[in-house]
């Protein structure tokens, strides 16, 4: 067998092996998704918005910076954002001094509304499917 041959084959080996980790990786990753969304559901069967996947956008202050997809939750007393990867930001209503709604948040575009969520303690950014809903319903 030449050397080319042998080269060739083995870059479609590696190729091959290279596609079948990224397919395994994704299902791992909608399978976690998809876990946490059923987990999400039954501690929270109180919603008055959400379960929905998003995106946390990140944070000021004292909260996470780290950006994630992440299930978002309103209950009749509290936010909660439970990423896919990281830790849970559970916030109580009754913390929140504002929100504002901005094309991007820390210098981060993806081409949606990002709905700024206000406290004492800092801030951050959430991506949602309807930015005006979500404002609504925290600001009460």
């Amino acid at each position: 067998m030449s050397s080319v041959v042998l080269i060739v084959l083995i870059s479609i080996l590696g190729a091959g092996s290279a596609i079948a980790l990224i397919v395994a990786v994704l299902w791992a990753v909608q399978r976690a998704s998809r876990d946490r969304g059923v987990e999400i559901r039954a501690t929270h069967p109180d919603a008055e918005l959400g379960p929905e996947l998003g995106q946390y956008r990140g944070g000021k202050g004292q909260f996470p910076r780290a950006r994630n997809t992440s299930w978002i939750v309103l209950t009749p007393t509290t936010l909660v954002v439970r990423p896919l990867l990281g830790n849970e930001v559970v916030l109580p209503i009754s913390e929140i001094t504002g929100t504002r709604i901005q094309k991007h948040y820390d210098l981060q575009w993806n081409g949606r509304q990002v709905l700024v969520v206000e406290t004492g303690r800092g801030e951050f950014g959430l991506t949602v499917g309807s930015v005006e809903q979500w404002q609504a319903a925290l600001v009460r």
